[in-house]
């Protein structure tokens, strides 16, 4: 039966919620690179060395804080609205050309990536880094405060507090494509940031376009993952418009996955360069490895490749940049329920004791989550292509793992959410879609400006009230939803028949589980 004769026929409902996703994709797009037009602010980074023909481009318009803050959490809303309505213009047969929503998605892709990088300083350390390797420094062992004790250089100069003195936690292909951005932009701050965001731009467009690939010619497929993994505002927000890496690191993973069902050693080679990328996306090889459980050959083929991938790649740059990435591990990030959790316990318990008790909830936390989401969770929309195909299952349990481990990490960003909204594209639709629309759109809201307000270039223009108005809502209104989010994951699985944990103790053996799971409501 073809796919098109298959679908259901596009309701008034389902177009009029199409025709206003769209429109709210494109307000959400045009909000942002409004505000990147507008210059250097809280929101926007300071880039030197400018050249005026070269991206990125903007106007030195000196914009006022609460202005420009206002627009993007404007942006956010709209955006993370659009992509609920989304959802439901698909749910009620809303189909449009899958050629117009690749337009949509990159063409939103690219004029993001035509204005400054903005929220987070992040892109900047990237750009110090490379610089410093571009110099013939280390920065697994250097930091932008120690090289510039040595002489002043434009590009490292600009890093922003409170990461100065910090050395590189990125694995060494992240730490590359930071090198080369160096080589290109030379001093220029405003070049080779522009090739990191460039970078950005091109790996999130050939992760939509595997995507798509990976979800064969099922039409109704094809739209999912294009509105929600390629042309997701969301993910445009958080990842595109900070120049994050994750998504280098998930578009690494994303060609695992396509290799995956003929070539079980490349793609766990290419899993490995994913970790080598940042190592919490090459966490992903776990829920590929649990695909595979049945065929222990395939296992040690998987294993075997990421093996050779990491344990090659990191002793090219040595061990201590392996040490530096697990380094992370400890950390605590505001807008999580752990960092409340932190800041109570520590007024009458030691800092290290109540850090190790969290981490260890944690770990519980994602496994239990896992365990309630493997019983319940929709299929996966990748078609089987023989019978031992491990893809879709791969493609599910990959969405399972990355959606419990954002939800409970103790270390969790708005950006790291892109592995979840990506594997998530790939199943059917169920509660779960709005549950992380929820999620990525308040977290991404509560990193506006999100930058650090002793930087040099924000404490300059950043209002008393704006200040404490952001932090409220990064560590008191960001808690609070990011909690109930994880809560109602966990009703919505108990609901559809979920147990805590489906094995006959303790001789383990699963009990019988209908072969698809059950239809969310």
């Amino acid at each position: 039966m073809s796919t098109e004769s298959a679908l259901e026929p596009t309701t008034g409902v389902g177009r009029k919620y199409g025709r206003r996703a769209v429109a709210l994709y494109l307000a959400s797009a045009a909000l942002i690179v409004a505000t990147g037009l507008l210059g250097p602010s809280v929101v926007v980074l300071t880039l030197t060395n400018r050249h005026p023909w070269l991206p990125s481009y903007w106007f030195d318009s000196k914009p006022n804080d609460w202005l420009v803050s206002v627009l993007i959490w404007v942006a956010i809303l709209l955006g993370g609205y659009g992509v609920f309505l989304a959802t439901k213009a698909l749910k009620h047969g809303w189909a449009p050309r899958v050629d117009r929503l690749l337009a949509l998605g990159i063409g939103t892709v690219f004029a993001i990536t035509l204005v400054p990088p903005m929220a987070s300083g992040d892109v900047l350390i990237y750009a110090a880094y490379g610089r410093i390797m571009a110099l013939g420094g280390d920065p697994y062992t250097v930091s932008p405060a120690d090289t510039i004790r040595l002489g002043y250089d434009p590009v490292i100069a600009a890093t922003e507090r409170p990461w100065q003195g910090a050395r590189s936690v990125y694995g060494p292909i992240a730490t590359w494509v930071q090198w080369l951005s160096s080589l290109i932009g030379g001093d220029s701050a405003q070049l080779t940031v522009w090739m990191l965001q460039l970078s950005v731009a091109i790996a999130i467009v050939v992760t939509g376009l595997l995507l798509v690939k990976l979800v064969g010619k099922d039409l109704p497929a094809r739209r999912r993952v294009i509105m929600l993994g390629l042309a997701n505002p969301l993910i445009l927000w958080s990842v595109l418009a900070g120049a994050h890496n994750d998504a280098i690191a998930v578009m690494f993973a994303v060609i695992a996955l396509v290799l995956f069902r003929r070539h079980v050693f490349l793609a766990g080679l290419m899993i490995g360069v994913a970790g080598c990328t940042k190592l919490s996306i090459g966490l992903v090889g776990v829920a590929m490895l649990w695909a595979l459980r049945a065929d222990r050959r395939k296992c040690v083929w998987f294993c075997g490749g990421g093996a050779l991938a990491m344990g090659g790649l990191y002793a090219i740059v040595g061990l201590q940049a392996f040490q530096q990435a697990r380094s992370q591990t400890s950390f605590i990030s505001t807008g999580t329920p752990h960092k409340v959790l932190l800041s109570f316990f520590t007024l009458f318990l030691p800092n290290g004791l109540v850090r190790t008790v969290l981490a260890i909830l944690a770990w519980v936390g994602l496994i239990v989550v896992a365990i309630l989401l493997t019983q319940v969770f929709p299929k996966s929309l990748v078609p089987k292509t023989h019978p031992e195909d491990p893809t879709p299952a791969a493609i599910r349990y990959t969405a399972i793992y990355a959606i419990a481990w954002v939800l409970t990490a103790m270390y969790s960003l708005p950006w790291y959410d892109v592995i979840a909204w990506v594997a998530l594209a790939a199943v059917a639709a169920s509660k779960v879609d709005g549950l992380m629309v929820v999620r990525t759109t308040m977290l991404a809201i509560a990193y506006v400006p999100g930058r650090d307000p002793n930087a040099r270039q924000v404490a300059a223009s950043l209002t008393d009230s704006l200040e404490f108005f952001s932090a409220r809502l990064r560590d008191t209104v960001c808690p609070a939803i990011e909690l109930a989010v994880l809560i109602g994951l966990i009703v919505w699985a108990r609901r559809n028949g979920a147990q805590w944990w489906p094995y006959d103790w303790p001789r383990r053996k699963q009990k019988p589980l209908a072969e698809k799971p059950a239809e969310a409501h």
